[in-house]
């Protein structure tokens, strides 16, 4: 979401006085060279065509639910069934009966807890008592199509494959701008485990599936993780994978297992899961280091990770050195239109810059990556995406990477004891 005609400005300016600023390199490295890169190994992609059917293994479904919107947990359930899986389990701790009577009206098993023990712990109790032999994981605000589960167990024909993304998008709730961010981060994402397939950095718990003897296999670690002295209690999808690609597992994506989920009701409740999401992420890539997971994982995925995860320190940099910079490229600009009778005033000016470089960097990028989003976005919609982007989310990350220890917490349930 860089400025591209800033970025054109700097380089002309360095170009003419031998001047180093850094936007320029900021931009080729974190938004061109990322974008290129990612497209050209996501062309590879094929999603699973053929594979493991209904017939060869059992299928559970297990649902964490904690105060969903009643509507929307119906909505949710109903298209479970309709995916005719061999068992539905809701694991709820929220204590409403309407919660149960919806459940059981599609014949899903409920298992009610009397005490909080959060998303990983729920999840365990599930896996305990499935009898599938994959396990098809969403949240209680996704809602399958039709043929989902069919095409999210094709891949657990190949016996390597210990975990399975499905394709999350979003329904709109009610504000427009986080269901539009929302959006975009999901179809850009939908690049990222293409350009990664076999070894995604995160399987999103939207709408995912594990063999579950692999579950079995790593549920002490899930339901003991830790960083340092502290228990982690979230970043769920992030430690599933974690173990997979630490145990030697592929973890692949299935661009044809399609769900939808509720997009966040207002931008401050988006921002909140942006946060949680960044902590986690700068807390895996600590353990990921640590561990030595990080080093022995294919160029491209470190690639991703320290391009996606740096980005905002980059883009920091780069204003940092731009204030430092002798002049200012958008004045000597300015001073050639000056010069030839375009009197603008130079903050009119230096906004008009703005303005039409951020929306030509979205559009930009959305071509790079061949985004089709199923929404029309005007010119003020990308402006404002962009602008929050920059100066909402960017110093967002740098928070969540200095608070990344607030995804753990001392305190944590324990089904295991």
């Amino acid at each position: 979401m860089e400025n591209m005609l800033y970025e054109l400005e700097n380089v002309l300016y360095m170009l003419e006085y031998g001047v180093f600023i850094y936007f320029p390199v900021n931009f080729a490295i974190f938004f061109l060279f990322r974008q290129f890169l990612l497209r050209y190994f996501s062309r590879s992609y094929r999603p699973y065509s053929t594979g493991l059917t209904r017939d060869k293994a059992k299928v559970t479904a297990v649902i964490p639910e904690y105060g969903e919107s009643l509507e929307i947990f119906e909505r949710c359930i109903k298209s479970v069934a309709k995916n005719n899986p061999d068992e539905i389990i809701v694991v709820h701790d929220d204590k409403r009966k309407e919660v149960v009577d919806i459940a059981k009206k599609y014949g899903a098993k409920v298992i009610s807890l009397s005490k909080r023990v959060g998303k990983r712990g729920a999840l365990v109790i599930g896996w305990l008592n499935a009898i599938g032999d994959i396990i098809v994981q969403l949240d209680s605000d996704t809602i399958m199509e039709d043929n989902t589960i069919n095409e999210i167990i094709k891949p657990f024909a190949d016996p390597k494959v210990a975990g399975v993304q499905g394709r999350p998008m979003l329904f709109r709730t009610d504000g427009r701008i986080p269901y539009l961010f929302g959006q975009i981060i999901e179809y850009s994402r939908d690049i990222v485990v293409r350009a990664l397939n076999g070894t995604l950095n995160v399987i999103d718990g939207k709408i995912a599936a594990y063999r579950r003897s692999y579950l079995l296999e790593i549920i002490r670690n899930f339901n003991h993780d830790t960083y340092g002295k502290r228990r982690l209690i979230v970043a769920d999808d992030k430690a599933l994978t974690y173990y997979a690609n630490m145990n030697g597992y592929k973890t692949v994506y299935q661009a044809t297992a399609v769900a939808k989920s509720a997009a966040q009701l207002t931008f401050l409740k988006f921002l909140n899961q942006q946060l949680r999401w960044a902590r986690s992420g700068y807390l895996y890539l600590i353990k990921e280091m640590r561990s030595g997971l990080f080093f022995k994982m294919p160029g491209k995925y470190r690639f991703h990770m320290l391009t996606y995860l740096f980005a905002p320190f980059s883009f920091a940099l780069a204003l940092i050195d731009a204030l430092l910079v002798p002049g200012n490229p958008t004045a000597w600009s300015w001073s050639y239109l000056a010069y030839y009778g375009f009197n603008i005033p130079i903050i009119l000016y230096s906004l008009l810059i703005f303005i039409i470089g951020l929306y030509l960097s979205m559009k930009i990028s959305f071509v790079i990556l061949n985004l089709k989003l199923p929404d029309k976005m005007s010119f003020l919609d990308i402006i404002t995406l962009g602008i929050l982007g920059l100066f909402v989310i960017f110093p967002m990350f740098i928070y969540a990477a200095i608070t990344h220890y607030g995804v753990s917490e001392w305190r944590g349930s324990s089904y295991l004891g």
